[in-house]
């Protein structure tokens, strides 16, 4: 005989599990919309600034080659900038059906597009930036992908050491069957005994004087974990940072 009582329990057990499962997904997709919106407030920050100062000189400059070398780099930095806006708006529309979808990635071509946005700053300080790529390519969100690049690579130019040029060096490697990507610069340094355990922390950044809304970092990193890998940093103050990224 079918004892009603327990398979009215093994009915809610199910409808329990049901209910979870449906929470944490939806908790999934508040927490990667959230991602997304900071990508646009804060990564698309930098370029429509370099716009701005770029406009400023074609504006001030009767020079015939300065005019024309700001008119290019801004027809430059504008398509990059909507093709990168357009690929968020749609991967967000797809988003709001499934999980965010990886693509090919040429690293070469993510961080040529993290430099053309960053190269108002770069000229400014006299960047000296290397890259070695033994990994060339990786299947990631390139979204998120090129908010890691921008993010890391921005903050190598932005703490630097006064009347010293940046030199930054830009590395992809496999290790143990994982990809790795690292930024390394000489720059103003972390001292991690004090800040270490903020490092990634919301709103938190660990040098006066700087534009910066401490938000890149916990961006990046929430973005990293999401798609189950991490980031760690190795610095000394006055010395340099390196970040590695394990995908």
């Amino acid at each position: 005989m079918i004892n009603p009582i327990a398979t009215s329990m093994e009915s809610l057990e199910e409808q329990n599990k049901k209910l979870l499962k449906t929470q944490y997904a939806l908790e999934k997709k508040v927490s990667q919309l959230k991602d997304f919106a900071g990508i646009i407030t804060h990564d698309v920050r930098g370029p429509a600034h370099n716009i701005s100062k770029m406009l400023e000189m074609y504006e001030s400059t009767d020079d015939p080659e300065l005019k024309k070398a700001s008119m290019d780099y801004l027809k430059k930095i504008s398509k990059d900038l909507t093709n990168n806006l357009n690929e968020l708006i749609q991967i967000l529309q797809i988003h709001l059906e499934k999980d965010i979808p990886a693509s090919d990635c040429l690293f070469e071509e993510v961080i040529n597009s993290a430099v053309l946005q960053l190269q108002d700053v770069i000229q400014q300080k006299e960047a000296k930036i290397s890259l070695s790529l033994n990994i060339k390519q990786i299947l990631y969100p390139r979204v998120y992908l090129q908010s890691i690049v921008y993010n890391l690579l921005s903050n190598s130019l932005k703490y630097t050491k006064p009347n010293t040029a940046p030199i930054i060096l830009i590395e992809t490697y496999e290790e143990d069957g994982n990809y790795f990507l690292t930024i390394s610069d000489n720059g103003l340094g972390i001292d991690l005994n004090k800040f270490g355990h903020l490092l990634f922390k919301f709103q938190k950044s660990f040098h006066s004087g700087f534009d910066s809304k401490g938000i890149g970092l916990y961006l990046i990193k929430n973005q990293i974990e999401e798609q189950g890998g991490a980031i760690e940093c190795s610095s000394e103050a006055g010395i340099g940072t390196k970040f590695t990224v394990r995908f």
